[in-house]
């Protein structure tokens, strides 16, 4: 399995620069988004907003962030596609086979379906046999609703 990559080198923005327009904050801000893509892809937008926490030093993307940010990942003319939770971010030139899960630090939720297609069929089991797995491979022990609902997306997927 390899190793799942993360842009580490965000550069630092406030959100009142980006609200009151600041052109430097306004180009850091397509500077970060491009680079998580491009480094992290395919990657959920909810680990997107994450890293753009980070840089924004703050506990949670406001709305009128969120509009700025997608506004950007339209502009950099990047790919999505559904993850029934999250839409999945994938670099302009367009959406890549997976060849493998990336180990690291993510929720379930936040691996793309494509991601845990792969586990699933190095698995071989069906249902709830089959998230139970899933969980155990992660050292999780409650099937919530939201995991079985998209472990079932992620088996019908298969």
């Amino acid at each position: 399995m390899a190793c799942y990559k993360r842009f580490n080198n965000l550069k630092k923005m406030s959100l009142d620069d980006l609200y009151n327009g600041n052109p430097i904050t306004l180009e850091h801000l397509k500077e970060n988004i491009f680079n998580v893509v491009d480094i992290e892809a395919p990657v959920t937008l909810n680990t997107l907003k994450a890293r753009l926490r980070e840089a924004f030093n703050v506990a949670k993307i406001s709305q009128k962030a969120l509009d700025i940010i997608m506004e950007d990942i339209k502009e950099l003319g990047l790919k999505t596609t559904d993850n029934l939770y999250d839409i999945v971010l994938w670099p302009k030139e367009g959406i890549f086979d997976i060849s493998e899960l990336r180990e690291g630090d993510r929720l379930i939720y936040d691996i793309p379906y494509q991601e845990m297609v792969l586990l699933a069929r190095s698995i071989n089991k069906s249902g709830e046999e089959l998230y139970r797995s899933i969980l155990e491979h992660f050292n999780l022990q409650v099937l919530t609703k939201k995991a079985f609902a998209y472990l079932s997306f992620v088996e019908k997927k298969m």
